[in-house]
């Protein structure tokens, strides 16, 4: 180990740091190093030209055995400059660099006697009993924040879907879809009613979708409008929101746009005239995310019938999260659901008719799902 400052306050850690060329057979590798007199480790990592993935390691013996945890691990993107500083997590650490390539690596490694300002542990990783913790006084409020897109890892949700149709719907519907989401799997087409959504034309000349696709991982694609049938080049599983990304003089779309798998049995989303955004009360979770359902307040008038909040997992299985009736009289209604929705799951928002009358009365429903989508839970 060398030193560049006073050994008591500051040490410069040779055994963990780096700075060569490695390749993807040896990559980088430390020995278990002592670092436990120290109240926190400083590391900073970039590297050139490939991307890496760099681990640390804690253990509370001087060994390579099995008994090593993981206490950090990320993917680190070429030329990004990463650095971080955590609290000393035990007697021992290690730090490895697992390469795709050959790459040339910068690896710098220090240690603070002092315990700095930082996270014990992280945002997505399980809380136990025994970690230990501090108390830190916030100034922001979470779920504003969370709003604000300033959280990386995790995302506000809301499922909105607005039914107004005459007469209303005889069958179990997904409200704001026009017919019952059922799973889909294969390409996706849309349908452009108006010829003034084109590209040239003065309604909605683009259209952003964001979803899930077949194999579990998310997407967000902005295409061209187009009159007649197209396919939008995805195998979507679920389109979680449309919106017109841009357009003419019109400002808005003319006309219905559509979204479909290419058989056009399954209907995937849709955007009502000069709507410019989905209100669809259907929503995928990714493969590598969770949903946290908070609470879902709806407004509604309508034949007597049922509002149902229906979880699908991967298979189409479905499972309902909740029922509440609704009825000719304008009601609002307010539920806490407390729920998790696991990675690859559906969430979709039902409106079925039990009225003993034909189905012809009119039908106004808005229910918005509050929720926030969440990283998977750490390992380590």
């Amino acid at each position: 180990m060398n030193s560049n400052d006073n050994p008591k306050d500051f040490l410069s850690v040779a055994g963990l740091s780096f700075g060569a060329q490695i390749t993807a057979a040896k990559g980088f590798k430390s020995a278990m190093t002592p670092v436990a007199s120290f109240g926190t480790i400083n590391v900073a990592c970039m590297s050139k030209t490939e991307p890496i993935t760099l681990n640390i390691y804690s253990n509370n013996v001087a060994s390579n055995t099995a008994t090593r945890k993981v206490f950090f691990t990320i993917s680190l993107a070429a030329d990004t400059p990463f650095y971080k500083r955590f609290i000393i997590p035990n007697n021992y650490v290690q730090i490895e660099v697992v390469s795709t390539g050959t790459t040339f690596i910068f690896l710098n490694t220090s240690l603070n006697s002092s315990q700095q300002t930082s996270a014990y542990t992280f945002l997505n990783s399980a809380i136990d009993k025994n970690d230990d913790t501090s108390l830190i006084r916030v100034a922001n409020s979470f779920p504003e924040d969370l709003v604000r897109n300033l959280h990386t890892d995790f995302e506000k949700v809301n499922i909105n879907g607005f039914m107004n149709t005459l007469p209303a719907p005889a069958a179990s519907e997904t409200i704001g879809l026009d017919a019952n989401y059922v799973l889909t799997t294969g390409a996706a087409e849309q349908t452009i009613a108006n010829a003034a959504d084109d590209p040239g034309g003065t309604g909605a000349r683009s259209i952003r979708y964001i979803g899930v696709a077949d194999d579990g991982t998310s997407f967000n694609s902005n295409l061209a409008t187009g009159v007649g049938t197209g396919t939008i080049g995805i195998n979507a599983r679920v389109i979680n929101r449309a919106i017109v990304s841009s357009s003419g003089t019109g400002l808005k779309n003319a006309g219905l746009i559509t979204t479909q798998s290419v058989s056009g049995s399954n209907p995937l989303i849709r955007i009502e005239a000069g709507e410019n955004i989905s209100h669809c009360a259907v929503y995928a979770v990714a493969s590598d995310k969770q949903l946290v359902l908070k609470d879902i307040n709806i407004c509604a008038t309508a034949p007597q019938g049922e509002i149902n909040v229906i979880e699908m997992d991967s298979t189409g299985m479905e499972f309902s999260l909740g029922r509440f009736e609704v009825n000719t009289a304008y009601q609002q209604l307010s539920y806490t659901l407390d729920g998790l929705v696991d990675a690859n799951s559906i969430v979709k928002v039902n409106f079925k008719n039990t009225s003993s009358v034909a189905a012809g009365q009119p039908c106004s429903i808005n229910v918005n799902i509050n929720g926030m989508l969440c990283p998977l839970i750490n390992s380590y």
